[in-house]
């Protein structure tokens, strides 16, 4: 047998750029010895995955084949691909494209928060975990059958039964790195908003069940966005109003309303509102939304013609009675639709951002101002935990005072409607919108998210 040493060293880098696709496998490939080790650190810098710095998680492959080349089994991709500094980038439904490396997240797995380089994940066996992509490492969260029941009839526990959730900060290296095992003594937190949205439950990594958070005020709305801001966590519902969580480790820890409320919720819009720290500030953020019910043509890709249409999401797949029956029995799936290939023309429900408003905390006058800019930082919302990026901190692609926004629409999503076409860049200078980047795709399933790579160190 030939010695390994005489093998030429771009024989080896070949043989790892077309049998080793996914990230995670690139660390097994790299301990075997110094020069492979050397190989996989020079191929990964040519991957392009700058740590710290946000890139998008998009979709793997759409094909229902079973190939080691598109890693699929029973049509449901176990890759998603990472695209570093996505601005003005198209992205294609081509895979195995280069210049986006895959990343070893399930499909079928909803990604329910992203916090540095970190996903908080929901299979469709109800097990919930925390997972880092890049590192490899996973760490079990109690399962999605440990919550309360559904509320109300027309609810029930499925994948979807959690809508987001929230870090205090990422798991220390001292977590178990095992699926397995959950006997980490980290000191990270974890909140989910779930049953559909109007609770809050909570654990630390390494519990087996999830607890639930009591408010010791009454909340009109569902709980939609939060954050850790000064050892705290503070959510907000979708009307606006803020509430804080006293110490988690406490026998009886409850939600209370944090004073001052932000008088500025009076919108007429459908609404989404944000939480986030930028520059050591606290901010809250308002994104307003117009849904339309219409008749969409597709065939264009990002062009689309609404006429008025009659109420009710019409999807003209086949015969009309079929299609009746449809709109008379909407409900939620547990997959997402992987078919591309719509109709040309199709009534949809087409849903847009219009617009974002900006509100600053002025703590010394206990007060929310209307803000203008984040003093030249940059703001990232969606799925993933909101985050600023300061102006010294900006990388290739991203300006400042811009919020980078992806499609989060949980319940629109849930119910089948067209998703991922509601990404952009909003300017906060001139309130002027920017496409974020293109895709050959009609619908992007499962949603992109927004994660900074990290090497599984300790973050606040």
């Amino acid at each position: 047998m030939a010695n390994w040493d005489e093998i030429p060293r771009d024989l080896w880098r070949l043989i790892l750029e077309k049998s080793i696709t996914v990230i995670t496998d690139h660390i097994p490939f790299s301990g075997v010895c110094k020069l492979w080790r050397s190989i996989g650190l020079e191929y990964r810098k040519k991957l392009n995955i700058p740590l710290h710095v946000p890139g998008l998680m998009f979709p793997g492959t759409t094909t229902t084949t079973t190939t080691t080349d598109t890693i699929t089994t029973n049509g449901d991709s176990l890759t998603r691909r990472f695209v570093a500094f996505p601005v003005g980038k198209k992205i294609i439904a081509n895979p195995l494209e280069p210049d986006f490396p895959l990343l070893s997240v399930p499909h079928q797995s909803l990604c329910r928060g992203s916090h540095k380089g970190w996903l908080i994940m929901v299979n469709k066996n109800l097990s919930m975990y925390l997972q880092n992509p890049f590192t490899g490492r996973r760490i079990d969260l109690p399962p999605v059958t440990s919550l309360p029941s559904p509320g109300a009839s027309w609810v029930r526990m499925s994948n979807w039964y959690v809508e987001k959730a929230i870090m205090s900060v990422t798991p220390s290296s001292s977590s178990s790195s095992s699926s397995s095992s959950s006997s980490s003594v980290s000191d990270c937190f974890v909140m989910i908003f779930f049953g559909p949205g109007d609770r809050v439950a909570f654990c630390k990594v390494g519990d087996k069940k999830w607890r639930l958070l009591k408010n010791s005020e009454t909340s009109a709305g569902d709980y939609i966005d939060g954050i850790y801001y000064k050892e705290q966590f503070y959510i907000v519902d979708e009307f606006g109003k803020i509430y804080v969580c006293d110490q988690l480790t406490s026998p009886q820890p409850q939600l209370k309303e944090f004073y001052p409320q932000n008088p500025h919720s009076d919108i007429n819009y459908v609404e989404k509102w944000y939480l986030v720290e930028c520059g050591g500030e606290l901010y809250e953020i308002l994104r307003k939304t117009m849904a339309t019910f219409g008749f969409t043509s597709l065939s264009d890709h990002g062009e689309e013609d609404i006429s008025d249409g009659e109420e009710g999401v019409h999807i003209n797949n086949g015969s009309d009675d079929e299609t009746e029956e449809r709109k008379s029995e909407p409900g939620e799936s547990d997959d997402f639709d992987y078919d591309i290939n719509f109709v040309d023309r199709t009534r949809h429900l087409i849903k847009r951002t219009i617009q974002f408003l900006i509100f600053k905390l002025e703590t010394s006058e206990s007060k929310w101002i209307r803000a203008k800019d984040f003093d030249g930082g940059a703001v990232f919302v969606g799925y993933n935990q909101s985050f600023a990026v300061s102006k010294s901190d900006l990388s290739r692609g991203y300006e400042g005072d811009r919020i980078y926004y992806t499609d989060d629409d949980c319940q629109s999503q849930q119910l089948g409607v067209r998703s991922g076409h509601d990404m952009g860049i909003f300017s906060l200078h001139d309130s002027k919108f920017e496409p974020l980047c293109s895709t050959d795709s009609e619908s992007t399933k499962p949603p992109a998210v927004w994660i900074t790579p990290s090497d599984g160190t300790y973050q606040h």
